[in-house]
């Protein structure tokens, strides 16, 4: 019981636990509404998505890190004043990224599902503006409060345990 507590106390204090949970907090509500918009309430898609949830939280995961957000940085840096006076970094950098991703996605999606989007550009567009005007005010004024309010929340309830034994070699 002390072996998982401690565990899971180590989980709450580490500093990706929370970026981890918003994504897969933001997976699950795009993923749910690109696919109820299309394919309506059903056992079935709701099983086809359980099924692909992994696989698109890592893809996202992967391509917010090692793809959108290090564009989003260097924009940053090459244009600092044009973006940085106009709106803030913590507005700018998550809108960017979610600016990128939806495109990446949604190119991804309509080629996927060609047979619902015979012209590709029309259907691209369109999936593009479903999703973004959704995932932006879901990120900024619903999901990433609410689970670094949790967080925060969390972590004033179940301060950071540190280990017995590298406490009493400090003391000693």
């Amino acid at each position: 019981m002390k072996l998982q507590k401690h565990f899971f106390n180590k989980l709450l204090h580490h500093p990706d636990t929370p970026v981890w949970t918003l994504i897969c907090t933001m997976v699950a509500i795009m993923a749910s509404y690109n696919t109820v918009i299309r394919y309506g309430f059903s056992e079935k898609m709701f099983f086809r998505l359980l099924i692909v949830y992994p696989l698109i939280v890592i893809f996202i995961y992967c391509l917010r890190t090692f793809v959108t957000l290090p564009i989003v940085l260097k924009l940053h840096n090459y244009f600092p004043n044009i973006i940085k006076i106009n709106v803030p970094v913590q507005v700018s950098i998550p809108l960017l990224v979610i600016w990128f991703n939806v495109s990446i996605m949604m190119a991804l999606f309509t080629f996927i599902h060609h047979t619902l989007y015979p012209h590709f550009l029309i259907g691209y567009i369109g999936n593009w503006i479903k999703t973004f005007f959704v995932a932006v005010p879901i990120f900024f004024f619903v999901t990433k409060p609410l689970i670094f309010n949790m967080f925060d929340l969390l972590k004033a309830k179940h301060p950071l345990i540190i280990n017995e034994k590298t406490s009493q070699t400090e003391s000693e």
